[in-house]
């Protein structure tokens, strides 16, 4: 199918050193002038901007390495403008690997069609019902962290997209919630939009007495999302049996893959019969209903809320991506291209 559609990327220009700059990325115009059988070509409205396409921009990424040249790989979610699909019309809403660019050619298969309706607009898909976000968090949190009413979890990182969305999962659960993050504004969000217990302010107090203090008996889960001394702050409070401390992320190391800082305090993971487990969400597929439906009840009854920072702009793709490192955003970051 011969067409003739402008598409604007970003790519991958130079491997970056260190936290990555400018310089690093390019951006051009090109034109999709064909579809192939099965294909179809979306209009990218949502780009959800998640800490794992930092990784792909070195060559000893944890995720699929970017070649040079490549777009730079971010789930999001589209509209269909032309379509060579038997699955697939004109004008269908998809989810998938969009890429930071202003039109997508994805193989059908690889365009799972969602459906927006009252409550749950397109967006909410690269979201709290994305998989980098809302299931993910669902996933580490239940699947893997098996919280329970009265449990005490603690949460790092959560003022951010997978953060804020444990946090409400976890109280909605019954939890008694504790969310770490950096400055004031950050902590009022957490307590009085996302419902949080107790906020910890990392940049302003002392991690490991605050938590001390905060939670007394100790922490039954923990959502890590940072990685770093924040790690071994909450493996020095955990409850004396039974605790799960669920490895999400670890954006504090992603500058420096290369030399990754473990924990000195996991040794407390024996002394207090606790474990610790990594996840890759793709890995818990088959609970996926379950995680959709949960959320998107919550969604309807106004019960969970993700508020969006939004970039305009697939020009701006580079700077979202450096506002999350440096952690100038409240909730989900997305582009809009």
């Amino acid at each position: 199918m011969t067409i003739a559609i402008q598409n604007r990327r970003v790519f991958i220009k130079q491997r970056p050193n260190g936290m990555p700059v400018i310089d690093d990325f390019g951006i051009e115009d090109q034109t999709i002038s064909d579809i192939p059988p099965g294909h179809v070509v979306a209009k990218v409205d949502t780009l959800s901007m998640d800490a794992w396409i930092r990784t792909t921009l070195n060559e000893e990424g944890m995720h699929r390495t970017g070649d040079i040249g490549s777009t730079i790989r971010a789930l999001g979610v589209g509209q269909v403008v032309e379509s060579s699909s038997d699955k697939l019309a004109v004008g269908d809403w998809v989810y998938g690997l969009m890429s930071a660019q202003t039109h997508a050619l994805l193989p059908e298969a690889a365009a799972r069609q969602i459906s927006p309706e009252e409550g749950i607009p397109a967006s909410a898909f690269a979201g709290p019902l994305g998989i980098t976000t809302g299931l993910t968090a669902w996933v580490g949190l239940v699947s893997v962290g098996e919280v329970q009413k009265d449990d005490v979890v603690v949460v790092s990182g959560a003022a951010g997209a997978v953060g804020s969305v444990v946090v409400q999962l976890a109280k909605q659960r019954g939890a008694f919630v504790i969310g770490i993050a950096g400055g004031p504004e950050k902590c009022a969000y957490l307590t009085d939009t996302l419902g949080a217990d107790i906020a910890i302010d990392y940049k302003n107090s002392n991690v490991g007495e605050a938590l001390a203090k905060a939670a007394p008996d100790g922490v039954n889960v923990f959502f890590d999302n940072v990685g770093g001394e924040i790690l071994d702050h909450v493996l020095a409070n955990l409850a004396q049996a039974g605790a799960r401390v669920v490895i999400c992320g670890a954006i504090s190391q992603y500058q420096n893959l290369a030399d990754v800082r473990g924990p000195k305090l996991y040794l407390r993971l024996a002394e207090r019969n606790a474990s610790m487990r990594g996840f890759v969400v793709s890995h818990h597929e088959q609970r996926y209903p379950e995680a959709i439906a949960e959320i998107s009840d919550l969604l309807r009854s106004g019960k969970l809320v993700l508020p969006e920072h939004v970039v305009e702009g697939i020009d701006q793709f580079p700077e979202a991506l450096f506002m999350l490192f440096n952690g100038k955003h409240l909730g989900n970051l997305v582009v809009r291209p």
